[in-house]
């Protein structure tokens, strides 16, 4: 069960929320093009998985291909009704957003995936996951990616959200300081807040990160009117975004140092942890979408209305970054 209401009610909630932004699309400034080459992009979160967008930020990736890129942190909830309602161009979310937001009837397209995994581990304290029944489990939002992974987590527990006590703390960092600080008793987590994690006693009991189950945890998407009204902006937004994987995966000292930066963490082996397990594991070399990365969430989310008839190929966009042939 949820800390606040019934899964129903609590959905229904998110939901209605994607709807009023869908309904933006209708009647607002969304198709905009933010001036020309000026382009505001929103990430969701502070985490690793959006290193390639602060190296091409602070590295002058974007400028060398003549556009002026406002990176934005905005919360977990806010970032797909910023998107529909024309205040960004591009958004950083994950394809839980994507999925659910589409099927409120958004016009949306993904881009590009820049964590085609769960990079998650649930840690707790518990000797095994079916132990967490009846226990405190921690999430970020109630249809994001860390809700869809726990889902999954529960499932391979044995377990559902009736058995659970879900708890709601709207932000990674929340979580992380709510699980150290013992408020709650399990939650998914990542580098670098793992290593301190597991210095305050918890362990993992399950590592989705390892079963490489095909989702897209942090992606870029945008609206089907911007994409088709701005390709030149977004081929080369996407030129400058694969040079920062490129540099990510290739110069290890000046990623780390971005993340040090941008994650406020000075832990010399966290950062390294951290930089290996996104640069050299998760990151693939060319980020390209895939129908297989939504489907997680829409097999997680069919009580959402709208996402079980929704044609996934519909919304994923390959035209920046196509599929490599074998």
């Amino acid at each position: 069960m949820f800390s606040a209401g019934k899964p129903r009610k609590l959905l229904a909630t998110a939901v209605a929320a994607g709807a009023a932004a869908a309904a933006l699309t209708a009647c607002g400034p969304a198709g905009s093009s933010g001036g020309g080459n000026s382009l505001t992009v929103s990430y969701s979160q502070v985490v690793a998985d959006e290193l390639p967008l602060w190296i091409a930020a602070d590295s002058g990736l974007f400028t060398k291909q003549g556009l002026d890129v406002k990176l934005t942190s905005v919360s977990g909830s806010d970032g797909f009704p910023a998107l529909v309602s024309g205040q960004t161009q591009l958004a950083s979310i994950g394809a839980s957003e994507m999925v659910a937001g589409a099927g409120s009837g958004a016009q949306v397209s993904y881009l590009a995936t820049l964590t085609p995994v769960f990079p998650y581990q649930m840690y707790a304290k518990v000797n095994n996951g079916a132990e967490l029944r009846g226990k405190k489990i921690g999430i970020t939002s109630l249809s994001g990616s860390i809700y869809v992974a726990t889902l999954l987590a529960l499932k391979q527990f044995g377990l559902t959200t009736n058995d659970v006590q879900l708890i709601n703390l709207g932000s990674v960092t929340n979580l992380n300081n709510a699980l150290v600080a013992g408020s709650v008793d399990a939650a998914l987590s990542h580098p670098p807040a793992s290593t301190t994690i597991e210095g305050s006693g918890y362990h993992s009991v399950l590592d989705l990160a390892k079963q490489n189950i095909p989702t897209s945890n942090v992606g870029i998407a945008a609206l089907k009117s911007y994409v088709s009204g701005n390709k030149d902006q977004i081929t080369k937004f996407m030129a400058a975004l694969q040079e920062a994987i490129t540099r990510e995966k290739s110069d290890q000292q000046y990623a780390i140092s971005e993340l040090q930066k941008h994650l406020q963490v000075n832990d010399p082996k966290a950062l390294q942890e951290t930089w290996q397990y996104y640069a050299q594991e998760v990151l693939p070399d060319v980020p390209t979408p895939t129908v297989a990365q939504l489907q997680t969430s829409k097999d997680a989310l069919t009580k959402t209305p709208g996402v079980s008839s929704l044609d996934l190929s519909g919304i994923i966009d390959q035209q920046f970054f196509p599929p490599t042939r074998s």
